[in-house]
């Protein structure tokens, strides 16, 4: 069977995106730069490899488009928010204080990620693959909120004032939408709401 060189350049690309090497890293941090700065419209290949100072050659022998890397840094996005979730650990940990390390984590993603955040919110609107990645990632961190809720509920003296599934729906809400809309604020606002945040989440849980 006959190999185009276009089938051939998409195998090589295709390798290339399960070889997370440090030039690809680089045009993930530029791409993910250049959309929260410019947004999705604004943002174009060019713009991308000018920022990462490479050439399109480059660009395009990791991806095949400006949405293949806008789903990449999407992924990434998601991932960081699934790895600050740190709720699921050994039954001898302190839970309440897991609630707050956790929440801080969380919340910190969203400042770091803030902008980004809300562009892939809105392209999950628009495009299904983005739709559906961000679909599993808010039921994955809702199951594993609830879980946690849960697992608090039974091992330590609380009192929650609605079902675990409610709490951790309104909680991911706000530590989300809530954050994101502190991205600019100053750090001493940041950490005030964060504060706050953990408040909150101590009181719906049940910690006296």
């Amino acid at each position: 069977m006959t190999v185009t060189t276009s089938e051939a350049q998409e195998r090589a690309r295709s390798a290339r995106k399960d070889n997370d090497g440090p030039r690809r890293r680089e045009l993930l941090r530029a791409a993910s730069a250049c959309f929260a700065e410019l947004g999705y419209d604004r943002t174009t290949v060019e713009v991308i490899t000018t920022r990462a100072e490479v050439s399109r050659a480059t660009f395009y022998a990791y991806f095949s488009s400006k949405d293949e890397v806008f789903h990449a840094v999407a992924a990434d996005v998601c991932e960081e928010f699934l790895e600050a979730q740190h709720v699921e650990g050994p039954a001898s940990e302190d839970l309440r204080e897991v609630l707050r390390t956790t929440t801080k984590a969380f919340v910190e993603a969203v400042y770091t990620n803030g902008r980004v955040l809300e562009l892939i919110r809105h392209r999950a609107r628009l495009d299904p693959e983005v739709g559906r990645s961000w679909t599993t990632v808010q039921t994955r961190l809702i199951r594993r909120y609830t879980r946690f809720i849960e697992r608090i509920n039974a091992s330590c003296d609380v009192t929650p004032c609605a079902p675990p599934a409610r709490i951790a729906q309104t909680l991911a809400d706000a530590q989300l939408a809530g954050a994101a809309r502190l991205v600019d604020a100053t750090a001493r606002e940041q950490r005030r709401y964060t504060a706050d945040l953990t408040a909150i989440s101590e009181r719906l849980i049940g910690f006296a």
